[in-house]
């Protein structure tokens, strides 16, 4: 059993919940004899925690411990450390710092309040040779003065180069003076859980495109891209020079920060927002922070005496996931859009699917229901939604109410949030069998399932309706949004045909939920659609959810409305994040996709088109750039590229790419499009061009996958059809 009598260790220090510098620093040293055949270190670091063996760093790996509810699960790591070892005297080191679990910084979300808060903390297994040779007990020497005078995951970090000995990695350090650490009493009550999705590391580094001085020892960095991360500088100043980083997103034209209301003091009351600080030594050090990061395309130096190309580069850090897609087309703005979410999506990878890398970085589990397909389209992403589904999961309160956020550390219950955030439950699980034909988590989340839709039962009201939650949250204009009552509905309907394919694949079929199910289909077209066959309720939202889900017995009256919708809105969307999801397939579903094509590269207000206009680098949160730009709330069109552009479409009757029908609509404002998906069961590789006399097109088909086009089988490998 991992960790088996053994204890988190922490500072032999009473707990000040006020202090927010908690960085402390522990060392071992430790003797190995005989041959090291292999070496395996398991770490569970509270908040977050770095080790060191013999003065390197063990891993690049950044923010471990994952984010959990510590009271649920503490998600732990594992490293083959065999070459690190050596016969005779070895050192281990860890510095851990507060992360999610001991923020003292007042927000809207109540973190600082969170039953799990206490001193930085880590839990330690070493095996040599399949023996522990060394453990975290009270052995172990620790220091509180680590030259980390601030660090919260959420506002920055302040770091004093002049207190800070890098030797004390090595065996020669003298810590005479440490003290002895205290094995934990009071251990947080959490299962361990092995982490295995990817790691979040420096996935790239940037060099500024421009730096302007904009004051005395003061200059403005621009690195041209909306990023997650933080920078890196390398500067060699007098001992006591504080260098300022003020990391932004927007800048006013006087230089200062645009911060499009997100530090608002709802949200950061009484914390400098997004800065970090560093004293210089006297000596030429780079540095970058350990224990936060930012959402930035800016960054405000204040301090240098000179700024060099070198001084300041940017670092772009997320879950290290693989793309699975690539795109290109020959109209530019789709191709520039498409980029903007694949640097969204990445931007809020962080061992959960972030709303925003700068205000919040919390896992919105609204956010999440809209873009989990586009996120396994694009990426492989499933051990990281794996990760997060098992928090969502500990999340579930009895009942089977869930909250808005998850982790939480209490807040969001209450909040309303309702189907149009809970229904992450059913969908991670459904798109990770969809595109890898896994239905584990279905088998696991089928009691989930079925306590959640009692617990939505449960709060009907006398008329049946379920009223409570968002509706089509940020939509253009307020006056075109959809009603809760409507969308619950339909995603009442939803995870009904998730619960009964959870109990098909369990073999465990229930006559009790496909009743209920035909109930609310019967309840649902009663009430809302017409005699005539169309939608009482006549916007672009309620008619392409009903269209997407296949709630109607005629497609043809809601087709026609669905057309004069988008006609009447001069083919722009009217639509929040609920609708918008569904719109681009649904017009796909009644042959208008020439329709969605020109919602998506439309010009003016609302567009993605005007994102790119107003010098977007990502998606934005709000259709007029009011709030965060690096969302990614909005990037379902994403997918419908890849699925009608390209044509590059599974099958949904076939798990895990069984079956895949590739029909690639040819665009008239198109000369060319191009691009490939890495599926489990091969690459799919698609481009077809347009002359005068007609269309090429080139579909490379991997040999286990059963592949279509317009019904028609195609052979393994290269297949070329002039259209």
């Amino acid at each position: 059993m991992v960790f088996d009598n053994i204890g988190f260790i922490k500072p032999n220090a009473e707990f000040d919940r006020s202090r927010l510098d908690y960085a402390p620093m522990f060392r071992r040293v430790f003797e190995v004899g005989g041959n090291v055949e292999n070496a395996v270190l398991t770490v569970c670091g509270l908040g977050y925690g770095y080790y060191y063996i013999n003065g390197e760093e063990v891993t690049p790996d950044l923010f471990t411990a994952p984010v959990s509810n510590y009271d649920k699960t503490l998600w732990y790591n594992r490293y083959d450390i065999t070459d690190r070892i050596k016969a005779g005297k070895n050192i281990i080191a860890v510095i851990c710092g507060n992360g999610w679990y001991n923020e003292g910084i007042k927000t809207a979300w109540d973190y600082d309040t969170a039953p799990w808060r206490g001193m930085p903390k880590f839990i330690l297994s070493l095996e040599i040779n399949g023996k522990v040779v060394l453990k975290s007990d009270e052995s172990w020497k620790f220091t509180l003065d680590s030259g980390y005078t601030y660090n919260q995951l959420r506002t920055g970090e302040h770091f004093d180069s002049r207190l800070y000995d890098a030797a004390w990695t090595s065996c020669d350090y003298d810590d005479s003076t440490w003290d002895n650490a205290a094995e934990e009493t009071n251990p947080p009550k959490g299962v361990f859980r092995e982490c295995l999705c990817e790691p979040i590391r420096v996935c790239n580094e940037y060099k500024p495109k421009s730096v302007k001085k904009i004051g005395e020892n003061k200059y403005l960095y621009d690195f041209g891209i909306n990023m997650s991360g933080f920078a890196r500088l390398k500067v060699n100043q007098p001992a006591g020079d504080k260098i300022i980083l003020e990391y932004a997103e927007c800048v006013n034209e006087d230089n200062t920060i645009d911060y499009k209301g997100m530090n608002d003091e709802r949200f950061y009351a009484d914390r400098i927002f997004q800065t970090d600080e560093f004293i210089c030594c006297g000596k030429e050090l780079v540095w970058t922070p350990k224990f936060t990061y930012h959402g930035f395309r800016y960054v405000i130096v204040t301090g240098l005496t000179k700024a060099c190309d070198d001084t300041l580069t940017a670092l772009f850090v997320h879950q290290e996931v693989k793309r699975r897609t690539e795109f290109e087309c020959s109209d530019e703005s789709l191709n520039k859009l498409f980029l903007m979410g694949i640097q969204a999506t990445y931007s809020n990878l962080f061992y959960m699917p972030t709303d925003c890398p700068t205000r919040e970085k919390l896992g919105w589990m609204n956010d999440a229901q809209g873009t989990t397909e586009q996120v396994l389209t694009d990426f492989e992403a499933e051990r990281v939604y794996e990760k997060w589904w098992q928090d969502i999961c500990d999340a579930m309160r009895d009942d089977g109410m869930l909250p808005g956020i998850v982790p939480t550390s209490g807040w969001g219950y209450e909040w309303g949030n309702g189907p149009v955030s809970e229904g992450a439950l059913f969908e991670i699980p459904y798109r990770i069998y969809l595109h890898t034909g896994d239905d584990s988590l279905l088998k696991k989340g089928l009691p989930y399932f079925r306590k959640y839709n009692r617990y939505l039962q449960g709060r009907k009201n006398k008329n049946g309706e379920i009223s409570y939650g968002l509706d089509d949250w940020a939509a253009p204009d307020e006056n075109d949004k959809v009603c809760a009552e409507f969308i619950n509905k339909i995603f009442t309907i939803k995870f009904l045909k998730i619960t009964m394919l959870a109990e098909k694949v369990s073999g465990v079929e229930s006559e009790e939920t496909k009743q209920r199910l035909e109930r609310e289909i019967k309840e649902t077209t009663d009430k809302y659609i017409s005699s005539d066959g169309t939608c009482n309720i006549d916007k672009q939202t309620a008619v392409a959810m009903l269209i997407y889900n296949d709630v109607y017995q005629n497609l043809k009256p809601l087709a026609n409305q669905l057309k004069r919708l988008v006609e009447e809105k001069d083919f722009h969307h009217d639509c929040g994040m609920v609708g918008i999801r569904r719109l681009y397939k649904a017009l796909n579903k009644c042959g208008l996709q020439e329709y969605a094509y020109k919602i998506i590269t439309a010009k003016g207000f609302p567009s993605y088109t005007a994102w790119l206009d107003g010098g977007a680098t990502a998606l934005c949160e709000r259709w007029d750039m009011s709030e965060s730009q690096n969302h990614h709330m909005y990037s379902d069109f994403m997918s419908w590229i890849i699925k009608t552009v390209l044509g590059i479409s599974p099958n949904e009757e076939f798990a895990g790419f069984e079956r895949v029908d590739i029909n690639p609509y040819f665009f008239e404002q198109l000369t060319y499009a191009k691009g490939y998906c890495d599926t489990v069961k091969g690459r799919i590789a698609v481009s077809w061009t347009r002359s005068a006399e007609n269309i090429t097109l080139t579909i490379d088909v991997p040999c286990d996958i059963q592949a279509y086009y317009n019904g028609t089988r195609l052979e393994s490998g290269v297949n070329i059809i002039n259209v």
